[in-house]
């Protein structure tokens, strides 16, 4: 038996752009849309950050880059907005696992910013935002989005009625 001690991925500045690079071509040719590219301002923003959901969180980044900013060149003001978000990744799980103190200061500075802060309805948000993502990515195929969402097909029905229902 060998350990393998893998590094976080804050700490792989060239592993970082070398992800970004790969997932934004992906996505944006998964959904036949030209992929988003970062100015100077954004990309020092991307390699300082420190993605405490490691590759997860990259990826699904740049799923909701590519879902709004298809064909666009973003500065860093756009992009940051993005990476302050990291409570919506799916990746929250094993961001908790890995560095709970690290997601515990987050939430924090997100409550001390937000009056009127409601976890139901972000999460609602949330949650629509990333199914209408998965579904506009694979156009409109139920069981990809689900397989991208990682969740089963039946639940991702269910839950695109419950959001429906909701409006």
């Amino acid at each position: 038996m060998f350990t393998i001690s893998v590094p976080p991925l804050r700490d792989m500045e060239e592993d970082k752009t070398q992800l970004l690079e790969h997932y934004r071509k992906f996505y944006a040719g998964q959904a036949k849309l030209q992929p988003f590219s970062l100015d100077d301002s954004a990309q020092k923003l991307w390699n300082d950050y420190h993605f405490p959901g490691n590759v997860r969180e990259l990826r699904n980044i740049c799923i909701r880059l590519t879902t709004k900013y298809a064909g666009q060149r973003l500065s860093a003001q756009e992009l940051e907005p993005e990476l302050d978000t990291a409570l919506r990744t799916e990746g929250l799980g094993p961001a908790v696992e890995r560095d709970p103190e690290a997601l515990l200061e987050q939430a924090s500075r997100h409550l001390q910013r937000e009056r009127g802060f409601n976890l139901d309805q972000m999460l609602k948000a949330w949650e629509q935002g990333y199914i209408e993502a998965a579904m506009k990515l694979t156009r409109g195929n139920v069981s990809q989005a689900a397989k991208m969402l990682g969740i089963n097909r039946t639940t991702l029905y269910s839950r695109m009625e419950s959001l429906q229902k909701q409006q």
